[in-house]
C-alpha cells in the first residue's frame, strides 16, 4: 500500500500531474491521454503505472479498453482529492493544463472508447 510520501511523489511530476488533471473526474482511455497531451503512448502507460502503484489512479476494464480515474476511496482518498482540488484550482487557467481541457474536450469527440469526460 502506497504512504503519503508515494503520493506526492506521483504529484511531484509534471506529466503525472497533467495526466491526474485531466482523469480528476473523467473516466479515460490511454489513447485519449495520448492524443490530448501529444506524448507517446509508452510515456503515457510507463506514468499511469506509477500512477496506479501509488494508488492516486485505478483501473477498470470492458472487453477492449481500459479506463483510468482518480481513486478517491481509499484511506488517502481526501489527500489525493484535496490535492488535485489545490492543483486544479491553481492550473487549469495556466498552460500547458488549459491546453489539455481544450484539447482533451476535441479528442474526446473521436474517441471509440466509452470515455466519460467531465471539466468544470
Amino acid at each position: 500500500m502506497a504512504d503519503v510520501k508515494d503520493i506526492l511523489f506521483a504529484f511531484s511530476e509534471e506529466i503525472r500531474l497533467r495526466i491526474i488533471l485531466l482523469l480528476k473526474d473523467s473516466l479515460l482511455c490511454v489513447n485519449c491521454l495520448t492524443d490530448t497531451l501529444s506524448l507517446p503512448q509508452p510515456t503515457i502507460s510507463r506514468h499511469l503505472a506509477l500512477l496506479r502503484r501509488t494508488g492516486v489512479v485505478g483501473v477498470s476494464k470492458d472487453k477492449l479498453y481500459c479506463y483510468y480515474t482518480v481513486k478517491k476511496d481509499d484511506p488517502f482518498g481526501s489527500l489525493k482529492k484535496d490535492l488535485t482540488k489545490a492543483f486544479y484550482t491553481a492550473l487549469k487557467g495556466t498552460e500547458p493544463f488549459k491546453g489539455d481541457f481544450r484539447r482533451l474536450r476535441a479528442v474526446e469527440k473521436h474517441c471509440n472508447a466509452n470515455c466519460k469526460v467531465k471539466i468544470k
